[in-house]
Protein backbone atom coordinates (compact mmCIF):
# COMPACT_ATOMS: atom_id res chain seq x y z
CA UNK A 1 0.00 0.00 0.00
CA UNK A 2 1.51 3.47 -1.10
CA UNK A 3 1.60 6.53 0.84
CA UNK A 4 -2.31 8.43 1.74
CA UNK A 5 -3.56 11.29 3.49
CA UNK A 6 -4.25 11.12 7.19
CA UNK A 7 -6.93 12.62 9.54
CA UNK A 8 -5.26 15.10 11.93
CA UNK A 9 -7.33 12.77 15.15
CA UNK A 10 -5.14 9.73 13.48
CA UNK A 11 -2.18 11.61 13.95
CA UNK A 12 -3.16 12.85 17.73
CA UNK A 13 -3.62 9.32 18.55
CA UNK A 14 -0.59 8.05 17.36
CA UNK A 15 1.30 10.53 18.95
CA UNK A 16 -0.71 10.65 22.28
CA UNK A 17 -1.35 14.34 21.21
CA UNK A 18 1.81 15.06 20.20
CA UNK A 19 3.32 14.90 23.84
CA UNK A 20 6.72 15.93 24.47
CA UNK A 21 7.41 12.71 25.64
CA UNK A 22 7.27 11.39 22.20
CA UNK A 23 9.12 14.49 20.67
CA UNK A 24 12.64 12.67 18.76
CA UNK A 25 13.99 16.22 17.89
CA UNK A 26 13.38 19.01 15.93
CA UNK A 27 14.16 19.84 12.06
CA UNK A 28 14.54 22.72 10.10
CA UNK A 29 11.00 23.89 9.50
CA UNK A 30 9.06 21.88 13.07
CA UNK A 31 9.12 19.04 15.48
CA UNK A 32 9.19 15.32 14.72
CA UNK A 33 7.37 13.16 16.78
CA UNK A 34 7.17 9.14 17.33
CA UNK A 35 3.70 7.68 17.07
CA UNK A 36 2.71 4.21 16.54
CA UNK A 37 -0.69 3.78 13.81
CA UNK A 38 -2.62 0.73 15.30
CA UNK A 39 -4.29 0.31 12.20
CA UNK A 40 -1.26 -0.14 10.48
CA UNK A 41 0.45 -1.83 13.53
CA UNK A 42 3.67 0.81 12.22
CA UNK A 43 5.90 2.54 14.13
CA UNK A 44 6.41 6.36 12.45
CA UNK A 45 7.86 9.27 12.71
CA UNK A 46 5.75 12.68 12.30
CA UNK A 47 7.24 15.67 11.01
CA UNK A 48 5.23 18.62 12.14
CA UNK A 49 5.55 22.08 9.91
CA UNK A 50 5.68 24.56 12.51
CA UNK A 51 2.61 27.15 12.52
CA UNK A 52 4.99 29.89 13.87
CA UNK A 53 7.44 31.02 11.30
CA UNK A 54 9.52 33.49 11.98
CA UNK A 55 8.27 35.06 8.58
CA UNK A 56 6.36 35.41 5.60
CA UNK A 57 9.25 33.98 3.44
CA UNK A 58 10.05 30.89 5.86
CA UNK A 59 6.31 30.16 5.64
CA UNK A 60 6.11 29.95 2.23
CA UNK A 61 9.21 27.56 1.85
CA UNK A 62 8.00 24.99 4.09
CA UNK A 63 4.78 25.23 2.47
CA UNK A 64 6.96 23.95 -0.94
CA UNK A 65 9.24 21.94 0.40
CA UNK A 66 6.41 20.16 2.05
CA UNK A 67 4.66 19.88 -1.56
CA UNK A 68 8.03 18.80 -3.33
CA UNK A 69 8.36 15.52 -0.50
CA UNK A 70 4.88 14.87 -1.32
CA UNK A 71 5.22 14.62 -5.22
CA UNK A 72 8.20 12.98 -5.11
CA UNK A 73 8.16 10.24 -2.25
CA UNK A 74 5.03 9.22 -3.58
CA UNK A 75 6.83 8.06 -6.79
CA UNK A 76 9.68 6.59 -4.73
CA UNK A 77 10.23 2.42 -3.72
CA UNK A 78 13.66 1.94 -2.36
CA UNK A 79 14.82 0.16 0.65
CA UNK A 80 17.81 3.02 0.67
CA UNK A 81 15.07 5.73 0.32
CA UNK A 82 12.87 6.14 3.96
CA UNK A 83 9.51 5.30 3.57
CA UNK A 84 6.77 7.98 3.28
CA UNK A 85 3.60 6.42 5.07
CA UNK A 86 1.63 9.54 4.37
CA UNK A 87 0.87 13.16 5.07
CA UNK A 88 -1.52 15.09 6.66
CA UNK A 89 -2.64 18.65 4.91
CA UNK A 90 -5.05 21.38 6.07
CA UNK A 91 -4.87 25.45 6.18
CA UNK A 92 -3.31 25.46 9.22
CA UNK A 93 -1.14 22.38 10.06
CA UNK A 94 1.57 20.31 7.69
CA UNK A 95 2.95 17.16 8.85
CA UNK A 96 4.55 14.68 7.12
CA UNK A 97 4.55 10.57 8.34
CA UNK A 98 7.46 8.69 7.45
CA UNK A 99 9.06 5.01 8.44
CA UNK A 100 10.20 5.57 12.00
CA UNK A 101 14.54 4.78 11.54
CA UNK A 102 15.14 3.69 15.05
CA UNK A 103 19.13 4.66 15.28
CA UNK A 104 18.34 8.06 14.18
CA UNK A 105 20.21 10.14 11.09
CA UNK A 106 24.13 9.50 10.59
CA UNK A 107 25.46 13.34 12.15
CA UNK A 108 24.45 11.68 15.10
CA UNK A 109 26.63 8.42 15.25
CA UNK A 110 29.76 10.97 13.57
CA UNK A 111 29.62 13.81 16.50
CA UNK A 112 28.42 11.39 19.00
CA UNK A 113 31.66 9.75 20.51
CA UNK A 114 29.18 7.47 22.27
CA UNK A 115 27.87 6.42 19.33
CA UNK A 116 31.08 5.32 17.53
CA UNK A 117 29.79 3.26 14.02
CA UNK A 118 32.78 0.36 13.13
CA UNK A 119 34.20 1.02 9.96
CA UNK A 120 32.66 -2.41 8.73
CA UNK A 121 29.15 -0.38 9.16
CA UNK A 122 30.46 2.57 7.46
CA UNK A 123 31.65 1.34 4.30
CA UNK A 124 27.87 -0.54 4.17
CA UNK A 125 26.53 2.95 4.94
CA UNK A 126 28.11 4.42 1.50
CA UNK A 127 27.10 1.22 -0.33
CA UNK A 128 23.23 1.81 0.91
CA UNK A 129 23.60 5.54 0.02
CA UNK A 130 25.25 4.70 -3.32
CA UNK A 131 22.31 2.17 -3.86
CA UNK A 132 19.90 4.29 -3.02
CA UNK A 133 21.57 7.49 -5.62
CA UNK A 134 21.38 5.15 -8.58
CA UNK A 135 17.96 4.37 -8.28
CA UNK A 136 16.91 8.44 -8.10
CA UNK A 137 19.35 9.42 -10.90
CA UNK A 138 18.85 6.27 -13.11
CA UNK A 139 16.06 3.97 -12.64
CA UNK A 140 12.45 6.39 -11.61
CA UNK A 141 10.73 7.57 -14.43
CA UNK A 142 12.53 11.17 -13.90
CA UNK A 143 16.05 11.50 -12.20
CA UNK A 144 15.50 12.73 -9.32
CA UNK A 145 18.52 14.95 -7.42
CA UNK A 146 18.19 15.26 -3.91
CA UNK A 147 19.96 18.66 -3.42
CA UNK A 148 20.38 18.50 0.08
CA UNK A 149 22.43 15.17 1.06
CA UNK A 150 24.16 15.32 4.14
CA UNK A 151 24.28 13.44 7.60
CA UNK A 152 21.35 14.84 8.88
CA UNK A 153 19.59 13.63 5.69
CA UNK A 154 20.98 9.79 6.06
CA UNK A 155 18.63 7.81 8.38
CA UNK A 156 19.31 4.07 10.00
CA UNK A 157 17.56 1.76 10.68
CA UNK A 158 18.22 -0.85 13.78
CA UNK A 159 20.63 -2.78 11.42
CA UNK A 160 22.19 0.46 10.87
CA UNK A 161 20.85 0.41 7.24
CA UNK A 162 21.13 3.77 5.52
CA UNK A 163 18.22 5.26 3.95
CA UNK A 164 18.07 8.76 2.50
CA UNK A 165 15.74 10.96 3.53
CA UNK A 166 14.64 14.87 3.43
CA UNK A 167 13.52 15.35 -0.44
CA UNK A 168 11.85 19.19 0.11
CA UNK A 169 14.66 20.47 -2.14
CA UNK A 170 14.24 17.70 -4.53
CA UNK A 171 13.96 18.27 -8.26
CA UNK A 172 12.68 16.55 -10.72
CA UNK A 173 14.88 16.75 -14.61
CA UNK A 174 14.77 14.81 -17.75
CA UNK A 175 17.33 12.24 -17.93
CA UNK A 176 20.88 12.96 -19.65
CA UNK A 177 20.90 15.86 -18.70
CA UNK A 178 23.94 17.28 -16.94
CA UNK A 179 22.14 18.14 -13.60
CA UNK A 180 21.74 14.28 -13.06
CA UNK A 181 25.32 12.94 -13.84
CA UNK A 182 24.88 10.04 -12.05
CA UNK A 183 28.48 9.01 -11.80
CA UNK A 184 29.32 12.26 -10.73
CA UNK A 185 26.55 13.04 -8.36
CA UNK A 186 27.39 9.34 -6.72
CA UNK A 187 30.93 10.27 -6.21
CA UNK A 188 30.46 14.10 -5.04
CA UNK A 189 28.20 12.58 -2.39
CA UNK A 190 30.21 9.20 -1.42
CA UNK A 191 33.28 11.71 -1.32
CA UNK A 192 31.80 14.18 1.19
CA UNK A 193 30.53 11.20 3.13
CA UNK A 194 34.33 9.68 3.01
CA UNK A 195 35.60 12.81 4.74
CA UNK A 196 32.78 13.39 6.85
CA UNK A 197 33.80 9.67 8.08
CA UNK A 198 37.54 10.10 8.31
CA UNK A 199 36.83 13.72 10.02
CA UNK A 200 34.80 12.19 12.70
CA UNK A 201 36.65 8.67 13.05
Amino acid sequence: MGPRGFELHELESATSNFADDNKLGRGGFGPVYRGYLKDLDLDVAIKVLSEKQSSQEESEQGLREFKAEVKVMTQLRHRNIVKLVGWFDSNKRLLLVYELMTQGSLDKHLYNQERILTWKQRFRIVLDLGSGLLYLHRDCEKCIVHGDIKPANIMLDGSHNAKLGDFGLAKLVEHGGECCNTVFLVLQTVNRLQLSFLRFS
